[in-house]
């Protein structure tokens, strides 16, 4: 019965990831998606109580997928400069990943328009924050990783907006601000307080970023 339940479920993320490519989020219904699937309609609702419920089930699939990249992406980090160069590979790799996949473009983009699925964005900005934390903290002084795990989770969440911004604009303007933010993020990270420097020198502290300050 479990693997008839997981084989149904599948098949009707399958269908629903089918009409979203052809015709957008916004317009799924369950209906459809029962037809799409060939399943009664009851059993869509037997398993997805309404259309955030699918469509939140393919954006958790997309940003484990996601969080999977980062984590390979981040691996083997050994200095902040190296730090900033594979942290502007990732933006740059995103906005590739949702430049060439609408489907899931519009999946990620369909967070924004309802509040259950703007905290699942929310949540999944700041896992994205404490994987980025985790492979900074080793170089920057401990007094300053409070702010460190603050930076990381607003510039883990400023990223994923912008790339759903830039993947909607011309190229050439998508380009510029990608460009824009990639400077802001390498001037934070290589600004750091080195761990070692810093408390064999007492060198000056980060400072905080001003209450409704921009990151770039």
């Amino acid at each position: 019965m479990q693997a008839r339940s997981k084989a149904r479920v599948e098949q009707i993320l399958n269908a629903a990831e089918d009409l979203i490519s052809k015709q957008g989020s916004d317009g799924l219904k369950m209906s459809a998606v029962a037809k799409q699937a060939a399943v009664p309609i009851g059993t869509v609702y037997q398993f997805f109580p309404n259309k955030s419920a699918i469509i939140q089930t393919l954006a958790i699939a997309v940003m484990e997928d996601v969080r999977t990249g980062l984590t390979a992406q981040f691996s083997g980090i050994d200095s902040l400069n190296d730090a900033a160069d594979k942290v502007e590979e990732a933006l740059r790799g995103y906005y590739r990943f949702l430049r060439s996949n609408p489907t899931v473009r519009d999946i990620l983009c369909s967070t924004q328009g309802d509040k259950k699925l703007q905290q699942l964005d929310l949540d999944d900005s700041r896992k994205n924050g404490e994987l980025l934390f985790d492979c900074l903290e080793k170089f920057v002084a401990d007094s300053h990783h409070d702010q460190l795990r603050h930076m990381c989770f607003m510039n883990m969440h400023l990223t994923g907006s912008l790339v759903r911004l830039a993947v909607n604009l011309d190229p050439v303007e998508a380009e510029g601000l990608l460009s824009q933010f990639a400077i802001g993020l390498r001037n934070q990270i290589e600004s750091l307080p080195d761990q070692k420097a810093h408390d064999a020198e007492g060198g000056p502290a980060m400072q905080p970023i001003p209450q409704g300050a921009k990151s770039i």
